[in-house]
């Protein structure tokens, strides 16, 4: 993967585990807040990231560097909202940060899928550097 790719947030999203990866990459960006707020604009088809506080009922506490979230319900949601998403399949979205807002927006129309993962690579995913 090149240096440039590296440091652009990104999140990966699971849909066989219902899990959402949050990059440290994308952290790093929000200022490595305490607490985030994840919002999804079905009619865009877009997915956010936003920098909240834990007075905020729907906040996730961020306890390391890296984040991981685990929501049937919420995937559901992106899948019902997306166009083409497998239940099966992973995809990994790289956002644009709007500072502004203090947040993180991804395009699900921008997602990559991300199959057969061996060791945490990708195998269907061209690597930069070679």
């Amino acid at each position: 993967m090149s240096h440039k790719m590296k440091n652009r947030p990104a999140i990966f999203i699971d849909m066989k585990k219902s899990r959402i990866r949050i990059h440290k990459c994308t952290l790093e960006l929000l200022g490595n807040p305490s607490y985030i707020q994840l919002l999804v604009n079905p009619s865009a088809q877009t997915i956010a990231i936003k920098r909240t506080t834990g007075s905020d009922y729907l906040s996730h506490k961020i306890h390391d560097k890296c984040c991981e979230l685990y929501s049937r319900n919420f995937l559901r949601a992106l899948r019902s909202a997306s166009s083409g998403w497998n239940e099966q399949e992973a995809y990994r979205i790289y956002g644009t940060l709007i500072e502004s807002c203090q947040l993180i927006q991804f395009s699900m129309e921008d997602s990559i899928r991300v199959n057969n993962l061996h060791k945490g690579v990708p195998t269907n995913v061209q690597n930069d550097d070679s």
